[in-house]
């Protein structure tokens, strides 16, 4: 709406629907980040509930970073060693097949009975990229059985590594050999070799090479060397309630991240200030969430700052600056925003107030007025827009103080039902007897309320937007979504409606609402709620 016809209703500019700050975002999605610390929290104390009563035991191994000793014993020089390469081959050394199996073999062989299945799942191996020791990791329900499947696992290991290495050492023994049987034969049948001045024959370093491995394959190379065996542990494994409280902190976190992603995918209107940003106009009051409006209960049982918001409504459509308002439209931008509920509890409002006033049922397609306040369902706005009753007869009179008022001039509330739902509504409510109807009822009230459908989605009342004064928007705080909103306000933009302002429900009440006497003075409240009335007692009697 443009700033001078918002100037026409109240004076108030929409709010500028400024993003949130984090700590008001936090506030509002308490329960995802609460949600998600409790299954955080309690996922680690499943795991720590899992892993309990297990003790682990480690074993070392050191492995030299170096070429295969028995290519040295042949002259050959290592090259700069690997030590990330290095590091992992130690791993898949250890870690093999071969050595789960030779260890469940073993400690079935000590009346253990573990399958080479059990053994890789229970044992660990890991070692770092700058070290030369392996660490071997094992985790059982037994002290003892941990420290045993640790050393004889790191043992086998040991025994396999050794095992290669002598092999390969033998081998090269092997060539080693046979070239000293292919060196030419000297004079007497001996394999002497000439003078070199100093330097080794090859018949002499061969046989050098071959003493050194000789000497490996028979004692090893002494790599990987057990440099710490396995102790039974005294304690079981890890920390309980460091795990649980690590958890309950990665769900804090976590909670955080998804409530502020979903707060960034989150269209609905959350503040007053984002719904009166989004229809671009200001909000008359705030009706605070209650059960006793779910209930439907009279506005007089009605919790004192409930009341009050519907009385600052009533007051604002009344001393607007252009005059008070005679007759007003009630509409949303889709179902169950509350327009019946508002539409109720302000026409009851204006009444209690001293007004004259009437509400009409004008949703023929879904009535519930007459469900939810314990009238009658017919005659209605239907029988008479049909031409079967008269307006008079289609209205009910229902008392809003049935033992008196606050202010000594309470009046009857008149209600249309809408009646019974018709073959066409929309016709109906296009028709020029709707037009007379309205202005049958503006002439003997001081305020005329009429309930609508949604406008986005039912084109009924669109025919009524300009025989009204204004139109009165409501929208359902955490509810309504912004695409919604604009769509409405762009409507009411086209169709020229006049729109007074917009009433945000299900939202926090200011503090001011609570503003209230400690005890309602004897006489001012009734106990049994609103009182239908027969409507030929008050139907027609001129506005005081």
């Amino acid at each position: 709406m443009a700033s001078q016809e918002l100037s026409d209703t109240y004076g108030v500019a929409p709010a500028s629907g400024d993003n949130p700050s984090i700590l008001t975002v936090l506030r509002r999605r308490w329960m995802v980040i609460v949600l998600v610390m409790l299954l955080a929290g309690g996922a680690a104390a499943a795991v720590v509930y899992l892993k309990s009563d297990t003790y682990e035991s480690t074993s070392k191994l050191l492995f030299r970073q170096t070429v295969g000793p028995e290519l040295q014993a042949i002259g050959l020089l290592p090259g700069a060693p690997d030590a990330d390469n290095l590091a992992a081959d130690s791993v898949q050394i250890v870690g093999s097949r071969r050595v789960q199996v030779a260890t469940s073999r073993e400690l079935r062989a000590r009346n253990v009975d573990m399958s080479p299945d059990d053994v890789r799942d229970d044992v660990k191996v890991v070692a770092s990229k700058d070290s030369e020791v392996v660490d071997v990791t094992a985790t059982t329900d037994s002290s003892e059985r941990a420290a045993l499947l640790a050393n004889v696992y790191a043992e086998q290991a040991k025994r396999l590594a050794d095992l290669d290495q002598k092999q390969l050492a033998e081998n090269a023994l092997r060539a080693v050999n046979k070239q000293l049987l292919d060196l030419p034969a000297g004079p007497g049948g001996t394999r002497a070799q000439p003078d070199t001045g100093g330097e080794p024959t090859p018949l002499a370093k061969l046989r050098n090479d071959a003493a050194r491995l000789r000497t490996i394959a028979e004692a090893g190379t002494g790599s990987p060397q057990l440099i710490q065996p396995g102790y039974a542990p005294s304690s079981e494994a890890g920390n309980p309630v460091q795990t649980i409280v690590l958890g309950v902190l990665l769900g804090i976190v976590l909670g955080v991240g998804l409530a502020l992603l979903r707060e960034q995918a989150d269209r609905r209107l959350h503040r007053a200030d984002q719904v009166s940003a989004a229809f671009e106009a200001p909000v008359l009051t705030t009706v605070p969430r209650n059960r006793k409006l779910k209930r439907n209960k009279p506005f007089t049982d009605l919790p004192p700052e409930v009341a009050e918001a519907f009385r600052m409504l009533q007051m604002n459509l009344r001393f607007g600056p252009t005059g008070p308002v005679r007759s007003v439209l009630i509409t949303s931008s889709r179902s169950r925003e509350g327009k019946t509920t508002i539409a109720w509890n302000l026409a009851s409002a204006a009444a209690a107030a001293g007004l004259s006033v009437a509400l009409i049922e004008a949703d023929l397609r879904r009535p519930s007025m007459a469900h939810r306040y314990g009238l009658r369902d017919e005659p209605g706005l239907s029988e008479a827009l049909l031409g079967e009753v008269s307006v008079a007869d289609a209205v009910q009179a229902v008392l809003t103080h049935p033992e008196g008022s606050q202010n000594g001039h309470s009046r009857a509330l008149h209600v249309v039902t809408a009646g019974q739902v018709p073959a066409n509504p929309s016709a109906l409510m296009q028709s020029s007897v709707m037009l007379r109807v309205l202005d049958v009822l503006r002439k003997d009230h001081d305020l005329v309320v009429i309930d609508t459908p949604p406008l986005a989605h039912v084109a009924d009342a669109i025919s009524l937007l300009r025989h009204v004064d204004g139109v009165l928007v409501t929208a359902s705080v955490s509810s309504t979504r912004g695409p919604e909103a604009g769509r409405l306000k762009d409507q009411l933009q086209g169709l020229g409606a006049r729109v007074l302002g917009v009433v945000a429900n299900g939202g926090s009440a200011m503090n001011g609402y609570a503003y209230a006497p400690p005890a309602t003075p004897r006489g001012l409240r009734g106990s049994n709620g609103d009182v239908p009335l027969d409507p030929l007692d008050v139907i027609g009697q001129p506005p005081r």
